[in-house]
């Protein structure tokens, strides 16, 4: 029997959609507003949100780590919004020898009702974009 390829398995469409975001501990972990890793959304999903970044760590925080609990802060155009996450997998995207890129794969855990609907609507018209 083949093996079916992550996009089948999905239970949710991911949309291709590269906006501004960060990440810091969850928890009220942050210590200074320095703490925040700066990245970029490569994939949305109403489960989870796929990350680009130059690290792993924000301060002493490895945010890959299992069950590490972050806050994402995601620039949607109709406004910023803020959702809890964990990591679900991560994986180093350059050749080694440049600065590090890695992809990070977020599991949505929680958000308020209004951001989830601004987030909802978002992933709409991304896929209304992409039919």
């Amino acid at each position: 029997m083949k093996e079916k390829t992550g996009k089948e398995r999905r239970l949710k469409p991911r949309f291709n959609a590269e906006l501004p975001c960060d990440l810091s501990p969850g928890g009220g972990q942050l210590l200074s507003p320095d703490d925040r890793l700066e990245c970029r959304t490569r994939d949305l999903s109403e489960s989870g949100v796929g990350v680009v970044a130059g690290s792993i760590y924000v301060g002493y925080t490895c945010v890959v780590d299992e069950g590490c609990a972050l806050r994402l802060r995601l620039a949607l155009p109709a406004g910023e919004i803020e959702m809890e996450a964990t990591s679900a997998h991560y994986l180093r995207l350059d050749s080694g020898d440049e600065q590090p890129v890695y992809l990070i794969g977020l599991r949505i855990s929680s958000m308020s009702e209004e951001d989830w609907t601004l987030y909802l609507n978002y992933l709409d018209e991304l896929s209304a974009a992409e039919g």
